[in-house]
């Protein structure tokens, strides 16, 4: 046993050098600002979101975010003609689609450090700011019938009270309409946890699950024969690249 602790000794003792001088020359390491850019998944849809932060400390910063989000209403079913083989699918009901651009400030806060560059930050992240939403109308494909019985068709903006799914062909490009649509500014709120973990210190390669809360003042009108909703609650899964800077 007394070998064996002798042979084994300088090995730990070697291990032990080599993580501590990994941990202290992260700790030299002064970051003053970073920047990531990734992608999002929420449970209506889909988004890219960018980040700039400015460190507080060596487990705090502030940071300056912008996500651009699409999202769909839960009652969106996708649908096709039954009477025309090569017409575009679209969704019934649908006034708008919806887009979203984000902007404001928040904060993390590392919680659980890595102790090497090898390890995993976990922090709590948290933010609010202005949410921009652009509503654009649907146009639909319209089966048109002229008074000698002679069928066409005409590109329209959907109307529940003249169209019905007889008079409807299909769908129409989404970029059909798209500077036609409508702006609703509102706030929103976010929270979430912050799982980054990269082999080399100034890089970023983080996971982030989490909530956030979009209110606007009036009912955004998605569907029609809807109530439709001032708010979204939405839970988010992102992940994001970066670099960090030490000026």
């Amino acid at each position: 046993m007394k070998k064996l602790f002798l042979i084994l000794l300088p090995l730990f003792l070697a291990v032990g050098a080599v993580a501590q001088g990994t941990v202290f020359e992260e700790a030299r390491t002064i970051y003053k600002r970073e920047s990531t850019f990734g992608v999002q998944i929420h449970t209506t849809g889909w988004g890219l979101t960018y980040r700039y932060g400015f460190y507080t400390s060596g487990f705090t910063k502030n940071l300056i975010e912008v996500d651009f989000i699409g999202k769909k209403h839960p009652k969106e079913i996708k649908t096709f003609s039954s009477l025309f083989d090569n017409s575009n699918g679209y969704v019934y009901g649908k006034l708008n689609s919806v887009l979203m651009l984000r902007g404001g400030v928040g904060r993390n806060v590392v919680f659980i450090s890595k102790q090497s560059v090898r390890g995993i930050d976990i922090s709590y992240v948290y933010g609010l700011g202005i949410s921009l939403l652009y509503a654009k109308p649907s146009y639909l494909e319209i089966i048109k019938i002229d008074e000698d019985g002679l069928i066409s068709s005409e590109i329209e903006k959907y109307n529940p009270d003249e169209h019905t799914q007889g008079d409807i062909i299909g769908g129409a490009s989404y970029f059909r309409g798209f500077f036609s649509g409508k702006f609703y500014p509102g706030l929103y709120a976010k929270a979430g946890l912050n799982f980054e973990s990269s082999f080399l210190a100034n890089k970023i390669n983080a996971l982030e699950v989490g909530a956030v809360l979009d209110i606007y003042p009036k009912r955004i009108p998605i569907m029609a024969n809807d109530l439709n909703r001032f708010y979204f609650f939405n839970l988010y899964v992102s992940l994001t690249f970066g670099s960090k800077k030490t000026e």
